[in-house]
């Protein structure tokens, strides 16, 4: 508990939780790749059967997040996290597609919620001072324990039931640490003043961002969703399928920190363009490796995960590069939609593709959707000089979970201060003032105090979050 000092009291209780429902969700990410071929399901369909999941994503991010607001974060975290475990045990008891296609929007949908609401629960609770400690421990919790999870599947037969029971007993635990403090919900919530910003304009300003989180969300997804149905269709044992996986999103953690820092120095559309390129190299001949040896199949593949798992963070900090404070939040808001739309269309692609090249099919459509982005990337840096030419100052590269929400990312970013939307009590026409952090004044009346207390802690929002 030393290292967590410092932080507010809610977090580390926050962090259990979020502990608790990645293990789940790793765990469940790879045992449905896994067990849909022991099931004989066709590559389309498991395919299908991944693309919905990120559908559920995309919907569940809108809609849940109208509900954060009017009933509050801890109702929707236990909402979702019970929608969560009992869709992952209904997978255990009936083996059907169809029926497991409604089961993977309703969770991704639930994903979406939890997610949303730890993350804004994060930002709520941290200050400037703290916000980069709070991302990096956010950072690494996320990526533990997602890899955590996948190397769960060995703890039991994947072609049983226990593992989605495992699964979904993780999902329920996650409730505990909430239920069993008087916590409230978060203690302030930022409000930027947004400018619109029309994707026409934004594809102009930084064309690279744009199209590297829509490639992001593509890859991603199709990685995440096929990787395991791939290794079983090539012969790998559950344990190897469990520790690849982990493996290779645990390499996350080395190349965010180790990129990033690399292209705070350099245009970052150089560095996209590199890191494109080898994925797209290793796409190629990833499938050569894993007719040489297992080990081989590994190296190859962490080279590919560690370019992969860090292109959304630099697409999203390229197009931060080019854009005023105020239009941060819109901008972030579009490149989400985008890589959403990727994680939809990237693991029925990658299926179809499958289909008709076999399993490494998988790393071809990988290594064709990168190359596709290297092109793009080359064109504009050599072919666009009016772009290229102006000189911009990068503002510093924040990584980013490898699980990305639409809305609240962006606060949890250390590089851009919240905006506190706050009431000033000491004139009578009660003027709205954005960004003053001010104490309240020692000589302000009790009641006054309470007021403005219960109103900074609303954030401009209420929450109804109670300890009952």
């Amino acid at each position: 508990m030393t290292l967590l000092r410092g932080l507010p009291a809610t977090l580390p209780i926050l962090f259990v939780c979020e502990i608790s429902f990645l293990l789940g969700h790793g765990l469940i990410m790879t045992l449905l790749g896994v067990r849909m071929s022991l099931e004989g399901f066709p590559s389309q369909m498991a395919g299908l059967l991944m693309s919905s999941f990120s559908l559920g994503f995309v919907l569940g991010s809108y809609f849940l997040e109208k509900r954060i607001r009017s009933v509050g974060h801890i109702r929707v975290f236990a909402a979702c996290a019970a929608m969560l475990a009992v869709t992952a045990m209904l997978h255990g008891i009936w083996i059907n597609p169809w029926a497991w296609l409604v089961w993977r929007v309703a969770g991704g949908a639930s994903t979406a919620g939890l997610l949303m609401v730890m993350e804004s629960w994060v930002s709520g609770e941290s200050s400037n001072e703290n916000r980069g400690k709070v991302l990096g421990w956010y950072l690494v919790i996320s990526t533990l324990s997602l890899a955590g999870g996948q190397w769960m599947l060995n703890i039991a037969d994947p072609a049983s039931a226990v593992l989605f029971s495992v699964a979904g007993m993780l999902f329920a635990l996650s409730l505990v640490p909430l239920s069993i403090h008087r916590i409230h919900g978060p203690s302030q919530s930022s409000h930027d003043i947004a400018h619109k910003i029309r994707l026409k304009e934004l594809f102009k300003r930084a064309p690279v961002g744009l199209v590297g989180a829509f490639t992001a969300g593509l890859m991603a997804q199709a990685f995440f969703a096929m990787t395991p149905f791939f290794g079983q269709e090539i012969g790998l044992s559950t344990s190897q399928t469990a520790q690849f996986m982990a493996i290779t999103t645990m390499v996350a953690l080395v190349a965010q920190w180790s990129l990033g820092r690399i292209s705070d120095r350099l245009d970052r559309r150089k560095v996209i363009l590199c890191m494109a390129t080898v994925m797209a190299v290793t796409g190629a001949f990833i499938s050569v490796a894993a007719n040489y040896s297992y080990l081989a199949l590994l190296i190859v593949a962490c080279l590919h995960t560690a370019m992969l798992h860090t292109l959304y963070s630099l697409s999203l900090a390229h197009t931060n590069d080019w854009l005023e404070p105020a239009e941060i939040i819109a901008a972030n808001a579009k490149l989400m939609i985008w890589y959403g739309i990727g994680s939809i269309i990237g693991p029925f692609s990658a299926s179809l593709v499958m289909q008709f090249l076999g399993p490494e099919g998988l790393w071809l459509f990988l290594g064709a959707a990168a190359l596709a982005l290297a092109i793009f990337v080359m064109v504009r840096l050599y072919n666009a000089p009016s772009v290229a030419e102006e000189a911009i100052e990068q503002e510093p590269y924040a990584p980013m979970p490898i699980i990305e929400t639409p809305h609240y990312h962006s606060e949890l970013d250390p590089r851009h201060e919240p905006h506190q939307l706050e009431i000033d009590f000491t004139h009578h026409d009660s003027e709205d003032t954005v960004g003053s952090d001010a104490p309240p004044e020692p000589t302000m009346d009790p009641a006054e105090r309470r007021g403005r207390a219960a109103i900074g802690a609303a954030g401009g929002h209420i929450y109804p979050d109670r300890a009952d």
